[in-house]
């Protein structure tokens, strides 16, 4: 579609240009894009695939005439207007259904139901075991499973290749997802210190990448975009920090912050109870008899990780014992466990029990390092959007405004935060996009923005 021409009338505006129901029994297609009263997209970069429900108002009872089981496929694409129509600036995919709920018959006869659905990958995940023994680098093996079990219309990107990490084991009836969460686990990429890897799916693709290196990539290249929080009607520039934007210029009514709700702070009890500021690690070789120990500091060792921002945002005073936590783990109990301490010729270089025991506590202490600052806010929708791009936020302090009508930001809660996981609610009227944002480091924020009086725009 040509989108040279198009206006977009209100912030959230989308256009709705497929959603169509396949049955695989009958090869039957039905447009129901006409009955749809509500979408719900879900995408997390904790979760390995994407998932949504579909609200429907069946005035022709298609879910008898086509019939609707709980096992066809529904496409659905989305498109932000004046956006380009391609891969990278609209949601497509088509999805698998498997279960229909909340049936509701009106006097009208017209009946209301709940459709939910599923990536086809995250379908086809539930009834696929792999048996085989597996050799090699970490994204070497993750990206032959992915091809051999998973792969269906979307590429698998993996970042910070070739990976230094190397793995032997047997998948044991093991399903696709869960061998590709096993491998991340001890995942570590050729140039960042973290393990941190996951795996999971986007509205654009399949990821198998470190947080750090996403944050890294971005922190290079630049964020996706700047989302404001305005207050009291005063309207505050865009883009107005130092580093370049990714994504599309859209008008300043797109990135306003509707809401904005604090999930989690610091909390220094229950972090020295579950190990986020320091932890240790005793591990025994079953096969060398050899004892490991390892100690991972947050405030120490995190110096030499990237981070949303430079300054750490814990205190360096913080009261911490990495031997106040600690875990015991056993090596080489079985046929390809894992790497030992062994000299054995045909085992590679770097994978011995104790820099096993270091990347899991880094992986453990990075991962938790975000639920220091968690948020969750309201934003106007756009389709060129997903998880794990890194956006810049401007929170204003409490401080009352100057008399030049510049008002000073909030050091803390202003600056660079990952997108963990968005919900996308799409109605006839609106898109709308609940997302959490994640940070580990506080950012330079601007110190002052200058204010603008309210003008009539795209809101």
């Amino acid at each position: 579609m040509d989108s040279t021409n198009e206006i977009l009338t209100h912030a959230g505006e989308c256009r709705i240009e497929e959603i169509s129901i396949a049955s695989p029994n009958t090869g039957q297609i039905s447009d129901i894009s006409g009955f749809m009263l509500e979408i719900n997209l879900y995408e997390n970069i904790f979760s390995s695939c994407m998932s949504g429900n579909l609200i429907v108002a069946d005035a022709i009872n298609l879910i008898s005439n086509l019939p609707l089981m709980g096992n066809e496929y529904i496409r659905i694409k989305l498109r932000t207007p004046t956006l380009e129509d391609s891969p990278s600036n609209v949601i497509q995919k088509t999805f698998q259904i498997y279960s229909i709920s909340d049936r509701i018959l009106n006097d009208d006869r017209s009946q209301y139901y709940n459709i939910s659905f599923m990536s086809i990958e995250g379908n086809e995940d539930q009834t696929t075991v792999v048996t085989k023994s597996y050799k090699g680098t970490t994204d070497e093996v993750a990206q032959k499973i992915y091809k051999e079990h998973i792969e269906f219309d979307r590429p698998l990107v993996v970042l910070d290749t070739p990976h230094v990490s190397t793995i032997k084991y047997t998948s044991n009836h093991w399903s696709p997802f869960k061998n590709l969460n096993y491998i991340s686990k001890i995942s570590k990429g050729a140039t960042l210190e973290g393990s941190d890897y996951l795996f999971f799916e986007t509205n654009k693709s399949f990821y198998f990448a470190s947080i750090e290196s996403l944050i890294y990539q971005q922190r290079v290249n630049g964020p996706f975009d700047e989302y404001v929080l305005e207050r009291n009607g005063a309207k505050m520039p865009r883009r107005i920090s130092s580093q370049k934007f990714a994504g599309n210029v859209l008008p300043d009514g797109i990135t306003v912050i509707e809401n904005l709700k604090m999930l989690t702070t610091i909390d220094t009890l229950s972090g020295n109870n579950i190990g986020a500021f320091s932890a240790s690690v005793d591990g025994y070789d079953f096969y060398t008899k050899k004892i490991i120990h390892a100690d991972f500091d947050f405030v120490q060792d995190m110096k030499r990780f990237t981070k949303t921002g430079p300054v750490s945002t814990l205190p360096s005073s913080l009261k911490r014992n990495p031997l106040a936590r600690k875990n015991y783990n056993s090596y080489n109990t079985g046929l390809y466990n894992d790497y030992g301490l062994t000299d054995e010729e045909d085992l590679p270089d770097g994978c011995t029990s104790n820099k096993l025991q270091t990347r899991r506590l880094q992986r453990a202490s990075y991962l938790k390092s975000f639920e220091n600052n968690k948020l969750e806010m309201l934003v106007p929708g756009r389709t060129d959007i997903e998880v794990g791009r890194l956006i810049s936020v401007l929170y204003p302090s409490s401080e009352p405004p100057n008399e030049d009508l510049s008002t000073v930001l909030d050091p803390i809660l202003s600056g660079l935060y990952l997108i963990s996981a968005i919900h996308h609610k799409i109605t006839i009227d609106r898109h709308t996009m609940n997302m959490e944002i994640i940070k580990n480091g506080i950012s330079n924020a601007p110190e002052k923005v200058e204010m603008e009086e309210e003008v009539d725009n795209v809101s």
